[in-house]
């Protein structure tokens, strides 16, 4: 039944024009064989070094280096690097990718000594020109900028059709970054008069989410008070989780009168509600913590301590469990099958 279902996402994936999805490294016969007649390789021991390497500060870029780390662990952009997936059709020493693909090489190398990642600050100094100089920028800013050039340096990594023509879908790019870290992001908006609702669906990369500062208190969010269980989490008063930020963004906000909308049904401006909820998970979610608030007179940090699980499960900030819930269908319990979600 799985081989089937495989069988039949990965035709629905050609006439949709997207090509294949992007599957994890599996060894060939030939390197099982080379494995087979070099045992050392083959196991690693739990004192192993290999893709653990520090980074050296280049000035005030432990921005960078945080980012770099998360992105060097990232399993299916390291198995994406390490199976020399990449090929690059830019001009030589300019393709951001190719210095990723290098430092993939360098981290897994086995070496111990710190890489310094001149040549990756040079690129990114090179193709985002707003993150040049050696003063503290923002790692968030830093991340999105990364992921958009190595996105649009993957030029020559675009998965092709069964013809070898690049399978070009407009909508869709399929490059590895776009695969691994691209969700997208349903918004209703529902008039308050006809009820009628107008979707849209957005690409991202990342979520912004608030966090209760001195103008945004939200406890009252976490369900079951003292000491529930939310999400594998264990709920103490007053703490703040992942899943309390979670909830705060996908839950109905009322645009009020001062944002009235033309609404289709009514064909006038009435009231509206908006909720925004996940149509489709990426593989690997990156959620941005807002940690400074700015008022008119003063612009500070949010030192609240937030929680999160070894597992998250997203199954509740589902564009799916929305509309079941609305026909009456959804249960709380966790579905055996929404194994997908978490």
């Amino acid at each position: 039944m799985e081989q089937i279902a495989k069988e039949e996402q990965r035709k629905a994936w050609k006439l949709q024009g997207i090509g294949e999805k992007y599957t994890t490294w599996e060894p060939t016969k030939r390197e099982l064989e080379l494995l087979r007649h070099n045992p050392k390789r083959r196991k690693i021991t739990t004192n192993c070094t290999i893709g653990l390497r520090g980074l050296i500060n280049l000035g005030n870029t432990c921005f960078m280096n945080c980012i770099v780390q998360a992105l060097t662990h990232t399993p299916l952009l390291r198995d994406f690097f390490l199976s020399d997936r990449h090929k690059c059709e830019m001009q030589s020493n300019s393709c951001l990718v190719c210095e990723m693909s290098q430092l993939f090489q360098e981290f897994y190398s086995g070496h111990r000594s710190p890489h310094i990642p001149f040549r990756l600050l040079h690129l990114v100094w090179t193709h985002a020109r707003h993150l040049a100089g050696y003063e503290q920028q923002d790692a968030h800013e830093f991340l999105i900028a990364a992921l958009d050039v190595l996105h649009r340096h993957c030029k020559g990594d675009m998965i092709r059709d069964d013809n070898g023509k690049k399978a070009n879908n407009p909508n869709h790019c399929n490059c590895i970054i776009d695969q691994i870290f691209t969700g997208g992001l349903q918004s209703d908006v529902t008039c308050q008069v006809c009820h009628g609702v107008s979707t849209t669906i957005d690409p991202f990369w990342d979520i912004s989410l608030d966090l209760p500062g001195s103008s945004t208190p939200f406890w009252a969010l976490s369900p079951g008070g003292d000491g529930s269980t939310v999400n594998g989490e264990s709920h103490l008063s007053g703490s703040t989780t992942l899943t309390d930020c979670l909830r705060r963004f996908t839950r109905p906000e009322h645009l009020g009168s001062s944002a009235k909308i033309k609404c289709g049904g009514c064909h006038s401006y009435q009231e509206s509600t908006k909720q925004l909820t996940m149509k489709k998970l990426p593989i690997v979610a990156c959620f941005h913590l807002k940690r400074f608030e700015h008022s008119a007179k003063l612009r500070r940090k949010i030192t609240t301590y937030v929680s999160f699980p070894l597992e998250l499960d997203m199954t509740p900030f589902m564009a799916s469990s929305k509309e079941s819930r609305m026909n009456g269908q959804y249960q709380q319990s966790v579905d055996v099958l929404n194994n997908d979600n978490k």
